[in-house]
């Protein structure tokens, strides 16, 4: 009984910590901008390693630094808690989005813009509790997925088959695939600025979001094929082949670009693709559970 007391006050115990830490860390006089320059700093020296490391904008490489911040509160609320019930992972997504609007709200009061600090730091976070919600429910699940079928093995081969050549294709065109499209994606940019999304969403940071989604296939692929037992093997898979498509890249595509920044996109879309497969097989086996 003690145990269980325990376990259900530490959720509250580690949303009043995070609220605490969110009202210091962007209330107290110049913590910010400390944050701010420190961020900048390694964005800068990591930049400086060359090779197209973050050759996105400053401002798109704040944004991730923030998703990726948040997208740590639900695992962390998950440690504090224990909960294992899908019901328990839709709470901490909540309470994380509720910490975003906080976070957000607690950093505009100090801002020369406001409305411009507050949509930028509350889009990245929603992305980040969006993100944050999914590994919850890979840690809830992995454990209990059950083995892949040999129909969904079958499946995943036809599908994978076809999704490979279009990578291979993607991979050593001779030109940039998206050469092409250049002035359309300025104007859908330019549109989506004057509806007041933040100006760093820009075609650097449209194009590391399309390399994450292109190899997201890839580890749902590997997860669904070879089981959540196996979930690294998809993680692993990707850095590989994304590193052999860059280095070919290289060697051998003098039109083409290799950049270690589509190498970070590729991994992170091969592990949120691991993690959404691994999610699906848990998913499936908690409903044959209940019937």
């Amino acid at each position: 009984m003690t145990t269980t007391r325990r376990r259900t006050a530490g959720a509250p115990i580690a949303l009043t910590v995070a609220f605490a830490t969110a009202l210091l860390l962007f209330l107290f006089p110049g913590s910010a901008d400390m944050l701010r320059s420190g961020t900048a700093a390694a964005i800068s020296a990591l930049r400086a390693l060359g090779h197209g490391t973050l050759a996105v904008n400053p401002g798109f490489a704040a944004a991730m630094v923030v998703t990726a911040v948040t997208a740590l509160l639900p695992l962390v609320l998950a440690v504090a808690s224990r909960a294992s019930s899908p019901h328990a992972v839709l709470t901490r997504a909540l309470l994380t989005t509720a910490l975003v609007v906080v976070f957000a709200a607690a950093s505009a009061v100090r801002a020369t813009e406001p409305w411009g600090r507050f949509r930028d730091v509350l889009l990245a976070g929603l992305v980040g509790a969006a993100l944050g919600a999914l590994g919850d429910a890979f840690l809830q699940v992995r454990a209990r997925a059950a083995p892949p079928s040999a129909r969904t093995r079958r499946n995943v081969v036809w599908v994978a088959v076809g999704y490979g050549a279009l990578i291979v294709l993607v991979a050593t065109w001779r030109t940039p695939v998206d050469s092409g499209i250049d002035p359309w994606l300025a104007r859908a940019l330019a549109t989506v600025h004057r509806l007041g999304l933040p100006t760093w969403l820009d075609y650097s940071a449209v194009e590391f979001t399309a390399n994450v989604l292109l190899f997201a296939p890839f580890g749902m692929f590997a997860a669904l094929f070879l089981g959540a037992r196996r979930w690294w093997v998809g993680m692993l898979g990707g850095f590989v082949t994304s590193c052999a498509i860059e280095t070919v890249q290289a060697l051998f595509l003098p039109a083409r670009t290799a950049s270690v920044d589509d190498v970070i996109a590729n991994t992170a879309g091969a592990v949120l693709g691991v993690v959404v497969g691994v999610v699906i097989l848990g998913r499936g086996h908690l409903r044959r559970d209940h019937r």
